[in-house]
């Protein structure tokens, strides 16, 4: 059955705390991350990296983690979103922002995208493929500990950046191009630190409901203690 949960886990030992994913047939990932003002690229190529981050991108950015493949490519859309000194931040303003693919993998069946944030995203992802205004709401939502540590100014407190991950079922859809597209809104402060895209050719559920992901962590995190 097409919908059995992959295999899947909370990298609650590894490098990174986005959800691991595995699909069968042919597959791309991709990242982007170091997303703050020390990554001197961002200055000295014209994105903004100073408050409030109003100015428009000068062109979208390809993936930049370590190896990421395919042709996806992230843009802000509109409104605020600058590199600050931790994370992609929106500075209260209304930033929109986009993952797009003119050329994804042959036979594109699945979408999975993940984003490690500060605050709730504003405005929930959708997805449009083919030029078109299709909005498809993802099929499947989790959610886990991030990997970056956030700061509430109001309470003095530090605590983890929320991980979310969504997929989208686009079997027998024919999609031959797609623009996942989210945001923020007023006062939100939305910050982003790391975004993830896993792509495939075959679809299975790999993304399970946000309670079996804190099992799968918790079970993860056992093992790890158990090792050492």
């Amino acid at each position: 059955m097409k919908s059995l949960l992959a295999a899947v886990s909370a990298a609650t030992a590894t490098t990174h705390a986005a959800i691991s994913i595995s699909l069968p047939g042919n597959t791309e990932s991709a990242g982007w991350d170091n997303l703050k003002v020390s990554n001197t690229y961002w200055s000295a190529n014209g994105y903004p990296t100073t408050y409030p981050g109003a100015a428009a991108w000068p062109s979208p950015v390809a993936a930049n983690a370590a190896g990421s493949q395919g042709s996806a490519v992230f843009m802000k859309n509109s409104g605020n979103g600058y590199f600050s000194g931790s994370s992609l931040y929106d500075a209260g303003g209304a930033g929109l922002f986009s993952i797009s693919d003119a050329s994804p993998i042959a036979g594109l069946s699945t979408i999975v995208c993940q984003i490690d944030a500060g605050t709730s995203i504003g405005v929930l992802p959708v997805l449009n493929y083919n030029g078109g205004s299709q909005s498809l709401t993802p099929n499947y939502f989790a959610q886990t500990d991030g990997e970056y540590l956030t700061f509430n100014f109001q309470t003095g407190q530090s605590f983890p950046t929320q991980n979310r991950a969504w997929q989208w079922d686009l079997t027998g859809l024919g999609v031959t191009s797609y623009e996942i597209k989210w945001g923020s809104v007023p006062n939100n402060h939305l910050t982003q630190y790391e975004i993830n895209l896993t792509t495939g050719d075959s679809f299975i559920q790999a993304v399970p409901e946000p309670s079996s992901v804190l099992l799968v962590s918790f079970a993860s995190l056992a093992l790890f203690r158990r090792r050492r």
